[in-house]
Protein backbone atom coordinates (compact mmCIF):
# COMPACT_ATOMS: atom_id res chain seq x y z
CA UNK A 1 0.00 0.00 0.00
CA UNK A 2 0.86 3.55 -0.48
CA UNK A 3 2.54 5.87 2.63
CA UNK A 4 -1.42 7.43 3.43
CA UNK A 5 -3.90 5.77 5.48
CA UNK A 6 -7.28 6.55 6.18
CA UNK A 7 -9.48 7.40 9.48
CA UNK A 8 -11.25 4.38 9.12
CA UNK A 9 -8.50 2.06 8.41
CA UNK A 10 -7.14 3.23 11.33
CA UNK A 11 -9.51 3.02 13.56
CA UNK A 12 -10.13 -0.82 12.22
CA UNK A 13 -6.35 -1.33 12.50
CA UNK A 14 -6.77 -0.33 16.50
CA UNK A 15 -9.89 -2.40 16.97
CA UNK A 16 -8.18 -5.51 15.60
CA UNK A 17 -5.60 -5.00 18.49
CA UNK A 18 -8.04 -4.15 20.46
CA UNK A 19 -5.56 -1.05 21.42
CA UNK A 20 -6.94 1.71 22.76
CA UNK A 21 -6.19 5.03 21.83
CA UNK A 22 -3.61 5.74 24.50
CA UNK A 23 -1.77 2.46 23.71
CA UNK A 24 -1.60 3.04 19.78
CA UNK A 25 -0.33 6.71 20.78
CA UNK A 26 2.55 5.47 23.03
CA UNK A 27 3.38 2.42 20.59
CA UNK A 28 3.79 5.45 18.07
CA UNK A 29 4.63 7.77 20.37
CA UNK A 30 2.48 10.66 19.31
CA UNK A 31 -0.14 12.35 21.60
CA UNK A 32 -3.42 10.88 22.17
CA UNK A 33 -4.66 14.50 20.74
CA UNK A 34 -2.84 13.02 17.75
CA UNK A 35 -4.61 10.06 17.57
CA UNK A 36 -8.05 11.31 18.50
CA UNK A 37 -7.29 14.50 15.47
CA UNK A 38 -6.47 11.82 13.34
CA UNK A 39 -9.12 9.29 13.71
CA UNK A 40 -11.86 11.79 13.38
CA UNK A 41 -9.95 12.90 9.60
CA UNK A 42 -11.89 12.54 6.21
CA UNK A 43 -10.09 11.11 3.68
CA UNK A 44 -6.53 9.95 3.48
CA UNK A 45 -4.21 11.29 5.79
CA UNK A 46 -0.87 13.06 5.37
CA UNK A 47 0.87 13.71 8.08
CA UNK A 48 3.90 13.43 10.19
CA UNK A 49 2.52 11.16 12.61
CA UNK A 50 0.89 8.99 9.83
CA UNK A 51 3.88 7.61 9.36
CA UNK A 52 4.17 6.63 13.05
CA UNK A 53 1.34 5.53 13.14
CA UNK A 54 1.24 3.52 10.31
CA UNK A 55 4.54 1.90 11.39
CA UNK A 56 3.13 1.45 14.97
CA UNK A 57 0.51 -0.98 13.54
CA UNK A 58 2.37 -3.02 10.91
CA UNK A 59 4.60 -3.40 13.65
CA UNK A 60 1.85 -5.04 15.58
CA UNK A 61 1.48 -7.16 12.40
CA UNK A 62 -1.63 -5.16 10.63
CA UNK A 63 -1.47 -5.03 7.04
CA UNK A 64 -3.09 -1.93 5.00
CA UNK A 65 -4.92 -2.43 1.51
CA UNK A 66 -5.15 -0.18 -1.36
CA UNK A 67 -8.82 0.10 -3.14
CA UNK A 68 -6.77 -0.29 -6.24
CA UNK A 69 -6.97 -4.06 -6.51
CA UNK A 70 -8.32 -6.00 -9.19
CA UNK A 71 -11.69 -6.77 -7.50
CA UNK A 72 -12.24 -3.05 -6.65
CA UNK A 73 -13.17 -4.09 -2.82
CA UNK A 74 -12.09 -0.75 -1.17
CA UNK A 75 -9.21 0.40 1.39
CA UNK A 76 -8.90 -2.22 4.18
CA UNK A 77 -7.07 -3.26 6.63
CA UNK A 78 -6.57 -7.15 7.89
CA UNK A 79 -4.12 -9.30 9.53
CA UNK A 80 -0.50 -10.31 7.91
CA UNK A 81 -0.03 -13.67 6.97
CA UNK A 82 3.10 -13.50 8.53
CA UNK A 83 2.66 -10.93 11.67
CA UNK A 84 6.41 -10.69 12.27
CA UNK A 85 7.75 -10.11 9.33
CA UNK A 86 7.92 -6.21 9.67
CA UNK A 87 9.48 -6.84 13.16
CA UNK A 88 12.50 -8.79 11.85
CA UNK A 89 12.88 -6.46 8.91
CA UNK A 90 13.54 -3.83 11.48
CA UNK A 91 15.10 -5.82 13.87
CA UNK A 92 17.62 -7.15 10.88
CA UNK A 93 17.88 -3.20 9.54
CA UNK A 94 18.47 -1.73 12.70
CA UNK A 95 21.65 -4.43 12.72
CA UNK A 96 23.36 -3.94 9.66
CA UNK A 97 22.70 -0.02 10.39
CA UNK A 98 24.59 -0.22 13.66
CA UNK A 99 27.14 -2.68 12.68
CA UNK A 100 29.16 -0.55 10.46
CA UNK A 101 29.83 2.16 12.87
CA UNK A 102 30.60 -0.03 15.97
CA UNK A 103 33.35 -1.40 13.94
CA UNK A 104 34.51 1.65 13.20
CA UNK A 105 34.34 2.58 16.77
CA UNK A 106 35.83 -0.35 18.17
CA UNK A 107 39.07 0.21 15.87
CA UNK A 108 39.20 3.68 16.61
CA UNK A 109 39.67 2.70 20.38
CA UNK A 110 42.26 0.42 19.35
CA UNK A 111 43.79 0.47 15.91
CA UNK A 112 45.66 -2.76 16.19
CA UNK A 113 42.17 -4.74 16.79
CA UNK A 114 42.42 -6.50 13.51
CA UNK A 115 45.59 -7.64 14.18
CA UNK A 116 44.77 -9.69 17.85
CA UNK A 117 43.28 -13.17 17.41
CA UNK A 118 39.88 -14.12 15.58
CA UNK A 119 38.12 -15.11 18.78
CA UNK A 120 39.47 -11.70 20.80
CA UNK A 121 38.06 -9.40 17.64
CA UNK A 122 35.00 -11.58 17.81
CA UNK A 123 34.29 -10.97 21.49
CA UNK A 124 34.74 -7.22 20.83
CA UNK A 125 32.87 -6.76 18.31
CA UNK A 126 30.24 -8.52 19.38
CA UNK A 127 30.66 -7.31 23.01
CA UNK A 128 30.11 -3.38 21.53
CA UNK A 129 27.43 -4.37 19.21
CA UNK A 130 25.12 -6.14 22.09
CA UNK A 131 25.82 -2.67 24.40
CA UNK A 132 24.37 -0.47 21.23
CA UNK A 133 21.28 -2.61 20.36
CA UNK A 134 19.99 -3.81 23.47
CA UNK A 135 18.60 -0.36 23.77
CA UNK A 136 17.24 -0.44 20.42
CA UNK A 137 15.71 -3.68 20.48
CA UNK A 138 14.20 -2.75 23.27
CA UNK A 139 12.53 0.54 21.79
CA UNK A 140 11.70 -2.03 18.41
CA UNK A 141 9.93 -4.01 20.87
CA UNK A 142 7.99 -1.80 22.56
CA UNK A 143 6.15 -0.62 19.68
CA UNK A 144 4.45 -3.88 18.89
CA UNK A 145 1.63 -5.77 20.70
CA UNK A 146 3.38 -9.12 21.85
CA UNK A 147 1.64 -12.09 20.07
CA UNK A 148 2.15 -15.86 20.68
CA UNK A 149 3.87 -17.75 18.22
Amino acid sequence: MSGFLTAEQMRAARAMLRWEQDELAEKARVSVKTIKRMESTTGRMESRSDYAVKKALEMAGIEFLDGDDRKRRGEGVRFQADRTEKLRETIVANITTHFPGTLKYAVDEDPELFDRPTDEVVEVVMTKLGEELRSELRSTLNKREPTTL
